[in-house]
């Protein structure tokens, strides 16, 4: 759990663009609440080509395949009634490359709904949060005595070479 701490905090302290963060955060929880399918891989691919951070992409990807698990019955529920319009019906069977993203099944078509509802606040909350500690939280605990022993200390001097 402190080496999580530890990797979140170095994810907020780094020299990386407040939008990675946030699209990290919000692309990890996207392919964590979809089952594993195409539809990850291409939020995957989306993750790489726009250089998010990927460590907290990863982070969030593995804590919100939790939430797929706690929720899993009412997105499936979500799924199936959003599916069962007849517009959406006509679609789905008549498109093989929708049938590949597996959007027939009432869970993956809930969670990837779910996905793109929250989306976009995810990454835009994140983004401000992370500024909001940059410029506010960050320079309060730069200045506690802790915090700086621990900076002065050789092994952290060692640690930031080695990074």
């Amino acid at each position: 759990m402190l080496t999580i701490l530890a990797r979140i905090l170095k994810v907020l302290n780094s020299e990386a663009s407040p939008w990675q963060i946030g699209w990290a955060v919000a692309l990890g929880l996207c392919a964590g609440l979809l089952p594993f399918g195409l539809l990850t891989l291409l939020i995957l691919l989306i993750a790489c080509l726009f250089t998010v951070n990927l460590s907290t992409f990863l982070l969030v990807w593995g804590f919100s395949k939790a939430l797929l698990w706690l929720l899993a019955g009412r997105l499936e529920q979500f799924g199936w009634s959003f599916g069962q319009q007849d517009w959406l019906l006509s679609a789905l069977s008549g498109s093989e490359t929708l049938q590949l993203l597996h959007l027939h099944h009432s869970l993956t078509l809930g969670s990837f709904l779910l996905s793109l509802l929250i989306l976009f606040p995810i990454a835009w909350g994140t983004t401000r949060l992370v500024l909001k500690y940059r410029h506010v939280l960050m320079p309060h605990l730069n200045k506690w005595k802790i915090v700086q022993l621990l900076k002065a200390s050789k092994l952290a001097q060692l640690y930031q070479k080695m990074n």
